[in-house]
């Protein structure tokens, strides 16, 4: 009997037995991604009751599942590691096909947070992260022997463990009476009285287990019953143990990388500002933090795009788990692949023994960070797209798909529709990565803020530099006021870390204008530009601002460096107008 040759219905009867397994969780949707049936162990976790959930979205319920991908996709998930309700588990999520049509989906997942050889099963189902499918992968564990009769005592399905502890063969037993199989068997006083054996310790071939045994029941009446049963003897658990000490010491590295490394500091709390503008992006934010979508953060560098990203990550579910960052334009292609998805032992020349998981995989749980996204090269793009759709990665090198549950967080200065027009960047891509955008706004535009984020980073310097400056005089605030900030926050952070060390010096103990030499000399050059343009006289109204108009660019180009986007957008133009100009003057 098939997964696929079943309802929904029809498999819930079947599972009846282990639904209400207090080892396990189940829960089954149909097409539509709402909930049929539920198990009390399920509910128990939840601390819901049945009538609260059946009939519900999945989402509704358990908003970060797996099971809509599944009824998208038609694919398993198998050994995906989740929490509920801060306990671990290890699901697994397979589709109900009928007639080659996806009518539903069951997840299961497995507890085995007890005593022995118990805990030593989890552990090694976590280490090695592999949890079978419903029924094919229950039936086959090597950890649970299962036996189902049908209602007149006939045995129809025994596992391999089942037949391995019998020293028999399947033949040997498909068929027979159970009595004739298991002389002491209990199944034949199922089947009369419809009565669940909840755990039931029972010896088998002198291993003692401890046996569930229930009724199958398909329009009230009694089809068959199943019998399944959890070992407890120690030389399970000694077999067990040396595989995990195998395993343990390379896992520890990657766990001790991914709690101490892998982590964002960043808050909503710590993102300072007043400006309406910026107080509505940080709303924002925190809106989109309850959410599971894909985003997409835009602004100039040094806005504190990755700032907004880690408080984005502090403020979700996902907080504990790993926020991980990577820079898409500091690594060539062949190493960005690596790094993305991992690879495999001997996938290339100086592969570390054993390979290496990729960040998606150090991720999984938690945030990924993928910042200057506009730079990934166009081959890496479509790969990229690939994870983002099909939710898996496969490591350089190697042929098994690893499933991912991360969320996807990506940022760039660069005008990414732009690119798309000159096909540098993958449309599809972009409209992936943009399901929500979130602008962060220039500090130029923010003037307001300047005392707010002072204060705050004059604060933040002195603990990094063991300094002890109390503040700063409001003719520094005016000086701070009246420059354009090209490089934003991260420019002004820069600026006053200097005037911090060159006050203290001076063994002074507040920031004065004179502490900004270079700024304060920036700023006379700009007002004096000003004037010799106004004050010309000589010049009809048209010449005279073509006059400005070239001063401000030559201005703001001197500002930003020479980088051609940011002085556009310094300027308020399309960067395309920008060029234009730039060719019109002799700037180029």
């Amino acid at each position: 009997m098939a997964v696929s040759d079943l309802t929904v219905n029809e498999i819930t009867s079947l599972l009846e037995g282990l639904i209400e397994n207090p080892y396990m969780f189940y829960v089954i949707v149909d097409s539509d991604g709402l909930i049929s049936s539920i198990n009390q162990t399920y509910l128990d976790i939840l601390e819901m009751k049945k009538e609260d959930v059946v009939g519900q979205h999945i989402l509704d319920i358990t908003p970060n599942s797996g099971l809509p991908e599944v009824l998208r996709t038609g694919r398993m998930d198998k050994a995906d590691i989740w929490s509920i309700k801060g306990r671990d588990t290890i699901v697994t999520r397979v589709p109900i096909f009928k007639n080659g049509k996806i009518i539903g989906a069951i997840a299961s997942s497995l507890f085995l947070d007890m005593s022995g050889a118990k805990i030593l099963m989890k552990k090694l189902q976590e280490t090695e992260k592999e949890f079978s499918a419903i029924l094919e992968g229950l039936i086959e564990s090597p950890h649970m022997a299962y036996v189902i009769v049908d209602k007149e005592g006939y045995i129809t399905v025994m596992n391999q463990t089942f037949l391995d502890i019998l020293e028999m063969k399947k033949e040997e037993v498909i068929g027979k009476y159970v009595l004739e199989i298991l002389p002491h068997s209990k199944m034949i006083e199922i089947l009369k009285t419809g009565r669940v054996d909840n755990a039931d310790i029972w010896p088998i071939r002198g291993r003692d287990t401890i046996v569930t045994r229930t009724p199958i029941k398909k329009h009230g009446e009694i089809i068959g019953a199943i019998g399944h049963s959890l070992f407890l003897d120690m030389s399970g658990a000694k077999i067990l143990a040396k595989k995990l000490q195998e395993t343990e010491k390379e896992l520890s590295l990657y766990r001790d990388e991914v709690s101490q490394i892998y982590s964002a500091r960043w808050t909503f709390d710590d993102l300072v500002g007043c400006s309406q503008e910026f107080l509505v992006v940080k709303s924002m934010a925190r809106q989109l933090s309850y959410s599971i979508s894909t985003i997409l953060i835009t602004g100039e560098s040094g806005t504190g795009k990755e700032l907004f990203a880690q408080a984005i990550h502090n403020g979700s579910e996902r907080k504990n788990w790993p926020f991980v960052r990577i820079n898409c334009a500091a690594l060539p292609e062949n190493l960005l692949e690596s790094e993305l998805f991992g690879y495999e032992e001997g996938a290339f020349t100086g592969a570390r023994k054993g390979g290496k998981p990729g960040k998606f995989e150090l991720a999984k749980g938690g945030t990924i960070f993928l910042d200057e996204i506009g730079d990934m090269p166009l081959t890496m793009q479509t790969k990229l797209l690939t994870v983002l759709q099909e939710k898996v990665v496969e490591r350089v090198g190697g042929t098994t798909p690893i499933a991912i549950n991360v969320r996807v967080i990506a940022a760039t200065n660069r005008d990414l529709e732009e690119m798309v027009g000159k096909q540098e960047f993958r449309e599809d891509l972009y409209y992936r990565l943009n399901v929500v955008g979130l602008n962060i706004p220039p500090l130029r535009r923010r003037m307001d803020d300047i005392p707010l984020l002072v204060n705050d980073l004059i604060h933040r310097i002195n603990q990094c530099l063991k300094t002890d400056i109390s503040g700063i005089e409001p003719e520094a605030i005016d000086l701070l006021r009246e420059y354009s900030w090209p490089g934003n926050v991260r420019e002004l952070e820069n600026l006053l870390e200097r005037a911090i060390n060159l006050a203290v010096m001076r063994r002074e103990q507040v920031i004065r204008a004179e502490h900004f030499p270079s700024l304060d000399q920036k700023n006379k050059d700009k007002k004096f530009a000003k004037i010799e343009i106004l004050d010309d006289g000589q010049s009809s109204l048209p010449q005279i601002i073509e006059k400005i108009e070239k001063q401000m660019i030559i201005q703001y180009l001197q500002e930003s460096g020479g980088n051609k986007q940011q002085t556009a957008k310094m300027l308020g133009i399309h960067s395309s107008a920008l060029y234009r100009k730039l060719g019109k003057y002799g700037l180029e």
